[in-house]
């Protein structure tokens, strides 16, 4: 098993990482006037998540099985991630014909319907969701997200398959 100072410092740069990506899409809503769709919204939400784990995983990382959790819950929550913006991805790519009319805001649907027919309203998308706004390096916010959790799904499975390994 590895140091726990060593594993410690993985999670570190995964809320570190997290933080910063949370903070520029902040940034660009408050100071470039970028409007998140509810996509944008539940894959925010989704990163706050994996912050929280990491930072669980700085605080209490002395126990393999803590660790485990920690790993398992980030990985799920990763490949949730990869679900929203692999979805939004789609979305930004399908012709201007093929999306969806112009959806409500997601306040209303929160306050309108069911809670699962918000999530399926939110999965379905709208114009919203296929418009990619900023770019940084030729790829859309949501393409950036869409990397950024694969990226963590993959340091959750490698987390995992370290604790299994023996000394």
């Amino acid at each position: 098993m590895m140091k726990k100072s060593s594993e410690r410092l993985i999670y570190f740069w995964g809320l570190l990482l997290v933080v910063c990506l949370i903070s520029a899409t902040f940034y660009l809503q408050e100071y470039d006037g970028f409007v998140p769709c509810p996509l944008c919204i539940l894959q925010r939400i989704t990163f706050g998540i994996l912050g929280v784990l990491f930072l669980l995983g700085v605080l209490f990382a002395y126990r393999r099985i803590t660790c485990f959790f920690i790993n398992l819950l980030a990985a799920s929550f990763s490949l949730l991630g990869i679900l929203l913006s692999g979805r939004q991805v789609w979305l930004q790519h399908l012709s201007p014909n093929q999306n969806s009319d112009c959806g409500v805001s997601l306040q209303y649907l929160i306050k309108a319907l069911p809670f699962d027919q918000v999530i399926a309203k939110i999965i379905e998308g709208g114009t919203e969701c296929s418009q990619t706004g900023w770019e940084f390096l030729h790829l859309s916010l949501a393409e950036w997200s869409l990397f950024c959790f694969i990226l963590f799904f993959g340091f959750s499975l490698w987390q995992i398959k370290r604790s299994f390994q023996k000394k």
